[in-house]
This record gives structure tokens, C-alpha cells and sequence, in this order.
């Protein structure tokens, strides 16, 4: 379809929308073959795909057409995951916390040693006295009570001891028996004392742990000592057994409880009970990489379930409705009836051409700079290459978190520009997830960590800050994935969801390698330049550079003058700087091979042209510059886009010196043009033709002195102006609008490197006069 099919109709009427898919006209060929390779490559479930799948209702009646024994997976597996439930959790012994709970246990028990020593010892008194029953009671009794059974004991016979409590009237009556000879006094005395001590010791209870509170002072010093030592027993007993985390707090009390003597009554079993559960830690801890191992031999140990079918036996009804566990027996049998589904691919292929007819219209207006074949062909392995991956891990693995959408926004971005790797991305990633049947929570982290690349890789310029980008990526990737999985909840816990986010962060890490080790071959594979490689070249330190420095020193200097004007008026006209910076720094590689000969170099020295002392071979050695840089260029693998800024920085443009001087010898008219032009061709994009204008002015700017800033926009814009007139940047899609603003662009740099210099004094310089100050 040739392009004035477009001129007319296709604009202003109402087919105008179908301008817009004109590039796909335009490169026929490629677009088939991509639309054919990635819907073979993306419909790999389509190949093999059941009419019958799992939910449909069989139209007639199945019947197995051999007897066969098959295997039942759906019982299979699950009888697999019953063996990996039951599988034994393998603990690991842990004996830091058996010191810890001693220790706890040994503060505990000292605390309680001083809470009942406070107290004192108990029977206080004699017990054929007062029993050790009633002793206890005296000394618990509150102060109102005591006062009036003191009373009492000293005054017997009072109607009011009629109405007390047994207890209290037993201990009456012993104490009444003993008011002769001062025995009364001595037994108050007594119980006073202790009284006071219950006292200090129910006050340093308050702020005892809860354990012992209200508890404690209702065991004799005795008891105490018994709980004390059975504790300790039992602690040691059940670390020694060891303590598994989560076990039932009751089973925890039970196997506590069995384990005290039978003589304990039920306050002293309570207290020690409550010790041991205090300060029992579990000691054993689940080792995930034991027990993995041991659920998948249990795993390994269960043998599939076979049944048997006989030939001619009726498996579904018509009717029935097909299950998983029946799918996966007539899938077996071959009763699937699998094939090619025909419709699904159509689709995928629809949907391809249609992402793609649009990524190839929105690139034809992104720009001045279109994708040529080659650029189509990179696009095309890097989509198939991420298609491929996708489809094996995607089939096989089922890691969600590799699937290279990182690697492809990575790439494309790097080579083609942040805003035409984000839209092919997104053209390759609607097919992408419908061949596929990627699941939203898988889709959408890795679609947003591609972008995240795409988008960001523009704008950078070293491997470094590519690899930091890669990091970013993958870390977006987890996010979304966490952030997914937060929103609309899949059933995971949340060790689970750690897990899987990780995968989806590691797998974005690996993706971001994968990227930055293949970048450099498929730049030199497919002549790319990009952003990081433009900056590569640009070192100083290139071989080539290096040389140039080294062996025509004046034309290195014309070159960094030439290099600094281009790519101020390309930043200005908003064209690619990096890549006009990069082009002119080689752009008179090919003075290096007889730098004598061109005037920068010389310093001084004879001129070689002189010696010659023949015009035609002077133009001939400078119009060589352009085929021995070229020669080198090619030697050293610099992209061609960069070869290209050689000849055409000088176009068809005559050698003017050598021209006249033969004119004055020979005539103008016995001389052939071709022997005093340079090969050309003329610069064939925007940069080169900055190159060439840079190059033309450098010298005049260089020559200027004492002139007003108009003067020397003036003397800049005549200059361009004749190569305009020349027909020198035609083919450069250069407008003469654009002149001036380059004119004025040039003499601004020129300025600002030719700035006034401070004038010092002779004392500073060490010189008679006033001189400028070099730096």
C-alpha cells in the first residue's frame, strides 16, 4: 500500500481513524510474523485443550472402551495431603530456655521462702494446748474478734461466750483453763507475736506474685517446703520430657497435676500447679526444614490409589456432571476428546492484532524517530523471549513471581525510550494474560513492576543505576502483590503471604539480572543504542577517544568545541543530546590517520601540503578522513547510527581551498566537481545536521574577538543559511524556522567558554605587565 493511498480519503473523511493503523500497512511482514509466532507460542493451552472439562454435563452416556486400571488422583491427592498433615512435627531442643525457667522458678520459690518465714512458724504454741487448726485461726482472726475473745478469757462466765462459734468457744475454754500462775498471760503474749508476724507477712503478700496471693499463709511451713521441693521435681521432669509449643493449657495442668504426690491436699496441689504454670516456657521448637522433609516422605510413602475398570462399564450417565476426580479418570481413558480449539486461538490472534496495530499507530506519533525493521525484529525476540519463559514457567513451575515482565519493560525501555517501552509492554501483556490465564494477583504485580522499569530505565545512564531500578521493580512487585492479597483476602495465613511475597520479590530481582546480562548482547546484536550505551561511548576513556587525544590533540579540542555547541542547540530543539554528544566525539576519528594534514594538528610544524604542491591530492588526503573514520569505526564495532554522524557531518560540502587553488592552474572549467566534494550523503537525521552546523561555525567562532553578541549571531546565521542553501540539510527534517534559535544556541556556548578573564597584577604573575590569569 503505497502511501498516497493515505493522502487523500484516509484524512478529513470518515474513514480518518484508519490512518491511525497505517504502520501496520507498512510493515506487513512483521507484524504477521509477530501475530503468528506469539499466538503459536501464547495458545499452548489451546492445543490440547478437552471439549469436556470439569463442571459440563455429558450429552450421552460414557462407557469405558477397555478394561484398564487408572489412577485416581483426586483420592490420590488426598490421601497425599491427609499423610502430609499427619506427617510428625520435629522439634529442636532449645537449652537456654530450660536455664530460664529454673531461674524463674528459683526467684518464685525464694520470694515464697521469705513471705512464709515472715510469717513464723507454725504450731507457735504447744499443741496439746491449742490444736494447730485453732493456732492457724487465731492467728488470721481480724483485731475485732481477738480483742473480744481476749476479754472473754479473762472474764468467764459472761452470758455473751454462749453466742460464739465453736471453734471460738473450744479455744475459750482452753485459754480460760490456763489463767493461774500467769500461763494466760504468757499464751497471749505468744499469740500476739504471731499475730503481728501473719500481719507483716499478709503485707508483703499484697505486692507478691499472684501465684502466692491469698493462697500461701493457708499452708503450714512444712507444707510449703513439700510444694517447694515438688515443683522443682516436676519443672525438671517436663523439660526433661521438653515442651512443645501450643499445647492445650489444660493437658499442660493434667500432665502438672499427675505428676504431684497423693498425700497433697487440694490448696497445696493448687499452689504448686500454679508455680509450674507460671514459669513453664516450651523448650522445643518446630524445625521447618526437619518437618518439610519429613511431611514429604510421608508424602512420598503413600502409593497412588488404582481402581480397576472393566471394558463396557458405564462411567457417567448421560446427565452427570463431570467432577475433577472424573475428569482425571476419562482424561486417562482418552475420553476427554481433546483437540485444537480453533475459536480461542481466532481470539488470541484478534486480540494480538489489535494490541499491536495500536502500539505500531501510537509509535508512528510519538515522534521524529520511528522504529525501523531492526527495532521490530528486537521488540519481537524480546516479546517472545518473555512469552516463552512465561509459558514454561507459567505450565510447569507455576512461579508466579518469574515471569518476566520486569526483564521485557527493562529492555524495551532501555531501547526504545521510556514512553515506547511502556506501550509495547502494555501491548504485549493484554495477549499475555489471556494465553495465559494469568489470575489477577499474579497479573497485576508483575504488569506494575514491568512498567515501574519501563518507565524509570529512561532516564538513566549507567549499568549501576539500572541494577538499583531493578531492585525497585522487584520490590513494586511484592508490594502489589502483598497489597493484593491484603485487599481481597486468598485463604493464605500469613506465613503463607510472606512466602509468596517474597517469591514475587525475588523472582522480580532475578527477572532485573536477566535483563542487565542480556542488554549488552542484544545492543550489539541488533546495533541499538541506548541511553547507557550512548554514555559508554562517551567516556573518555574509549580506546578510540583515547587515540584521538593522544595522536591529533587539535582535533580533539575542535571535536569537544564542536561536541559542547551540538548538543546545546539539540537540548535546545529538544533532540536526543546523548545520542549528538556521542556521535560528534567521533565524528573526525579518521584525522588520526595523517593528522599532519589538517591544520589544528600541525602547531607550528611545515605544512604536508606544501610538499604536495598539488591541489587534487590535498582534497583527495582531507576528503579521506571521512573513509579511513569510517575504516575505524567499523574495526571498533561503534553503532551504525554513530558511524552514520562521519560522512554526513561533511555531506557533499567542497574542500573551497583546494577547489581555488586549482581554479587558479588549471581553470574552473577543466575541473570535475567530484574530485573537490566529500562522498556525502547529506545528513540524513536531525543530529548529524546539527553536527554539520556545529562543525561549520566552530572555526569562525573560534576566530572571533572584540565582537558585539548581534555581530557574531549575524556572522553565525549567514553561515547557516548557506548550507541551507546549499541543499546540504534537506533530508534532514531540519526546518529553516529553526536557524536562528541555533544561532543564537551557538553563540551562547561560544560566549560562555570565551568568558573574560580577570587581569591580575605583575607582583601576582611574576611578570612585568599586566597579563590574563590562565587557568
Amino acid at each position: 500500500m503505497s502511501h498516497s493511498l493515505f493522502a487523500g480519503p484516509w484524512r478529513g473523511g470518515s474513514l480518518k481513524w484508519l490512518a491511525f493503523y497505517r504502520p501496520v500497512l507498512d510493515a506487513p511482514v512483521w507484524f504477521l510474523l509477530a501475530v503468528l509466532s506469539l499466538t503459536a507460542v501464547l495458545g499452548v493451552r489451546f492445543y490440547s485443550e478437552p471439549r469436556l472439562s470439569v463442571g459440563t454435563r455429558v450429552d450421552r452416556a460414557i462407557v469405558a472402551p477397555r478394561t484398564v486400571e487408572v489412577t485416581d488422583r483426586s483420592e490420590t491427592e488426598k490421601a497425599r495431603r491427609e499423610a502430609s498433615r499427619a506427617a510428625v512435627k520435629v522439634y529442636d531442643y532449645d537449652p537456654l530456655v530450660d536455664a530460664q525457667v529454673r531461674d524463674r522458678l528459683d526467684d518464685l520459690l525464694t520470694e515464697g521462702d521469705q513471705i512464709v518465714a515472715t510469717a513464723g512458724k507454725l504450731p507457735y504454741l504447744n499443741p496439746g494446748i491449742l490444736t494447730s487448726e485453732a493456732q492457724q485461726y487465731l492467728r488470721a482472726m481480724p483485731q475485732a474478734g481477738w480483742r473480744r475473745l481476749k476479754q472473754l478469757a479473762f472474764s468467764p462466765g459472761t452470758p455473751l461466750a454462749e453466742t460464739l462459734p465453736t471453734l471460738d468457744r473450744q479455744i475459750l475454754a482452753s485459754l480460760s483453763n490456763r489463767r493461774e500462775g500467769g500461763e494466760l498471760d504468757n499464751l497471749i503474749v505468744a499469740i500476739e507475736r504471731s499475730r503481728l508476724a501473719y500481719g507483716q507477712a499478709l503485707s508483703r503478700l499484697r505486692t507478691a506474685p499472684i501465684v502466692f496471693q491469698d493462697r500461701l499463709l493457708g499452708l503450714t511451713p512444712a507444707q510449703w517446703q513439700d510444694v517447694a521441693d515438688q515443683a522443682r521435681l516436676v519443672t525438671r521432669r517436663l523439660l526433661a520430657i521438653g515442651i512443645v509449643p501450643k499445647l492445650d493449657p489444660e493437658l499442660r495442668e493434667k500432665g502438672i497435676t499427675a505428676q504431684l504426690p497423693a498425700n497433697f491436699d487440694i490448696l497445696q496441689r493448687r499452689i504448686a500447679t500454679d508455680l509450674v504454670l507460671s514459669v513453664l516456657t516450651p523448650n522445643l521448637r518446630v524445625d521447618p526444614l526437619q518437618t518439610l522433609r519429613e511431611a514429604e516422605q510421608s508424602v512420598q510413602n503413600v502409593e497412588d490409589i488404582r481402581i480397576k475398570i472393566q471394558k463396557g462399564q458405564v462411567l457417567l450417565d448421560k446427565g452427570d456432571t463431570v467432577t475433577p476426580r472424573w475428569f482425571a479418570i476419562l482424561d486417562q481413558l482418552d475420553l476427554t476428546q481433546r483437540g485444537i480449539n480453533w475459536p480461542e486461538l481466532g481470539l488470541l490472534a484478534v486480540i494480538q492484532i489489535v494490541a499491536f496495530s495500536t502500539f505500531l499507530g501510537i509509535d508512528k506519533r510519538l515522534g521524529r524517530a520511528c522504529l525501523c525493521k531492526r527495532d521490530y525484529l528486537l521488540t519481537l525476540v524480546v516479546a517472545l523471549g518473555t512469552a516463552i519463559i512465561g509459558v514454561i514457567i507459567g505450565n510447569s513451575w507455576g512461579w508466579g513471581g518469574f515471569l518476566p515482565f520486569i526483564a521485557a519493560g527493562l529492555l524495551l525501555g532501555n531501547f526504545y525510550g521510556s514512553l515506547r517501552g511502556s506501550v509495547a509492554l502494555l501491548a504485549l501483556a493484554v495477549p499475555f494474560w489471556y494465553g495465559l490465564a494469568l489470575p489477577p494477583a499474579i497479573f497485576w504485580p508483575v504488569l506494575a513492576g514491568g512498567l515501574v522499569a519501563a518507565v524509570q530505565v529512561g532516564r538513566l545512564r549507567s549499568r549501576e543505576e539500572m541494577a538499583f531500578l531493578g531492585v525497585l521493580a522487584a520490590a513494586v512487585q511484592g508490594g502489589v502483590y502483598a497489597l493484593l492479597n491484603l485487599v481481597f483476602p486468598a485463604g493464605y495465613d500469613w506465613r503463607e503471604l510472606l512466602i509468596h511475597t517474597g517469591e514475587m520479590f525475588g523472582g522480580g530481582l532475578v527477572c532485573s539480572i536477566v535483563a542487565l546480562g542480556a542488554s549488552p548482547y542484544l545492543e550489539r546484536l541488533f546495533d541499538v543504542v541506548t541511553p547507557v550505551r550512548l554514555s559508554e561511548l562517551a567516556n573518555p576513556n574509549q580506546p578510540l577517544l583515547k587515540r584521538l587525544a593522544t595522536e591529533a590533540p587539535g582535533t580533539f579540542q575542535h571535536t569537544l568545541f564542536v561536541a559542547n555547541l551540538a548538543e546545546a542547540a539539540a537540548r535546545c530543539l529538544g533532540d536526543n543530546a546523548d545520542l549528538v554528544r556521542t556521535g560528534t566525539l567521533y565524528h573526525d576519528i579518521g584525522k588520526m590517520v595523517r593528522p599532519r594534514y589538517f591544520i589544528e594538528n600541525q602547531m607550528g610544524l611545515p605544512n604536508p601540503h606544501l610538499q604536495l604542491d598539488d591541489p587534487w591530492r590535498s582534497a583527495a588526503v582531507i576528503r579521506d578522513h571521512v573513509t579511513d573514520g569510517l575504516k575505524l569505526a567499523r574495526r571498533h564495532g561503534l553503532p551504525q547510527v554513530i558511524q552514520s554522524f562521519i560522512p554526513e557531518h561533511q555531506g557533499t560540502i567542497r574542500i573551497a581551498y583546494f577547489h581555488h587553488q586549482a581554479c587558479e592552474e588549471v581553470g574552473a572549467e577543466n575541473i570535475r566537481d567530484e574530485d573537490f566534494t566529500y562522498p556525502g550523503p547529506t545528513p540524513q537525521s536531525r543530529e548529524t545536521g546539527l553536527v554539520m552546523l556545529a562543525d561549520a561555525c566552530e572555526a569562525a567562532l573560534r576566530s572571533l574577538k572584540d565582537v558585539t553578541e548581534p555581530e557574531a549571531v549575524a556572522m553565525v546565521q549567514r553561515i547557516l543559511a548557506a548550507r541551507w542553501r546549499e541543499g546540504q540539510l534537506k533530508d534532514s527534517d531540519l526546518k529553516e524556522e529553526e536557524l536562528p534559535l541555533i544561532a543564537k544556541t551557538f553563540v551562547k556556548v561560544w560566549k560562555e567558554q570565551n568568558h573574560q578573564r580577570i587581569r591580575y597584577p605583575a607582583a601576582c604573575t611574576g611578570q612585568t605587565e599586566f597579563q590574563p590569569a590562565r587557568r
